[in-house]
C-alpha cells in the first residue's frame, strides 16, 4: 500500500500515513450515496478518480527523496569533501612549480562537487514539496467530499415520498455537480504541481557554480564532464569509507 513515511529530524521513521487511509471515508460513503438516483453513475466515476489518486506511490517518492539527500550529503563534507581535504600533500612534500596548477584544479573540482551537492539538495527539496502538495490536495478533497456525500445520503429517504422526491433529486444533482467541481480543482492543482516538477528536472539550466569553477575554464573549450575525472587516492580506498 502506498504510504508516506513520517520521520523526525534524525531520519528515524516514527509513523506512516497512507493515501488510501486518507480517502477511506470517501470510499466508504460512496456505496450509500448510490442510493440517490442521481448518483447511480456519478458515485462510480468518483470512485474511479479516488482509486487513481491512491495509485500515487509515496514509497518510491520517499525513497527518491532519501537518495537525493544521501547523495548530497556524501558528495559534501561527510565523505567526498573529507577525502578531498586529504589529497594535497604538505608544502614540504611538494614545493615544485606545478603545485599551484594542481591546487587550482582541486579548487575547481571541489567547486564542481559542491555545486552538484547543492543541485541534489534542490532536487530533494523539489520532490518533498511535490509530495506534500499532493497529499495536501488529497486532504482538501476528502474534507470537501465527505459533507457532500453525507448530505446526499441523508436525502435518500426523501425519495420515498412524491412530495419530497424532487428535493432529493435536487440535492443529488447539486452534490454531484459540486463533487465534480472539487475533483476538477484538485486534479488541476496536482497536475500543475507535477508539471512544474517535470519542467524543473528536464531543464538545461546549470546550478549556480561558485569560485572560478565555470564552463569554459578548460583550454580550448574542452570542459571535462564529471564522469571523465579520475582521482588516484593517496591512501587505500578503505580510508575514505
Amino acid at each position: 500500500m502506498s504510504e508516506i513515511l513520517i520521520a523526525n529530524a534524525s531520519g528515524t521513521v516514527t509513523g506512516t500515513h497512507t493515501v488510501a487511509a486518507t480517502t477511506a471515508p470517501v470510499r466508504g460513503l460512496l456505496p450509500a450515496a448510490r442510493a440517490n438516483w442521481m448518483w447511480l453513475v456519478g458515485a462510480g466515476l468518483i470512485g474511479v478518480m479516488i482509486a487513481y489518486l491512491e495509485t500515487f506511490d509515496n514509497d518510491e517518492v520517499n525513497k527518491s527523496i532519501k537518495e537525493w539527500g544521501d547523495a548530497a550529503r556524501l558528495l559534501g563534507g561527510d565523505q567526498f569533501g573529507a577525502a578531498m581535504a586529504q589529497v594535497p600533500p604538505s608544502e614540504g612534500e611538494w614545493d615544485f612549480d606545478d603545485r599551484d596548477a594542481f591546487e587550482l584544479f582541486l579548487r575547481k573540482l571541489g567547486a564542481e562537487i559542491n555545486s552538484l551537492a547543492e543541485a541534489f539538495n534542490a532536487n530533494k527539496d523539489t520532490l518533498t514539496s511535490a509530495r506534500d502538495a499532493f497529499n495536501d490536495a488529497v486532504d482538501a478533497l476528502v474534507a470537501a467530499l465527505v459533507p457532500i456525500l453525507i448530505a446526499v445520503i441523508a436525502s435518500v429517504a426523501l425519495q420515498a415520498f412524491p412530495a419530497t422526491a424532487p428535493i432529493a433529486q435536487a440535492i443529488g444533482v447539486a452534490g454531484l455537480t459540486a463533487s465534480v467541481a472539487v475533483l476538477a480543482l484538485v486534479f488541476g492543482d496536482i497536475s500543475a504541481v507535477f508539471t512544474a516538477v517535470t519542467a524543473g528536472f528536464g531543464s538545461n539550466n546549470r546550478f549556480a557554480f561558485v569560485s572560478d569553477s565555470r564552463p569554459g575554464w578548460a583550454a580550448g573549450g574542452t570542459d571535462p564532464g564529471i564522469k571523465d575525472i579520475k582521482i588516484d587516492w593517496v591512501k587505500d580506498s578503505s580510508f575514505y569509507r
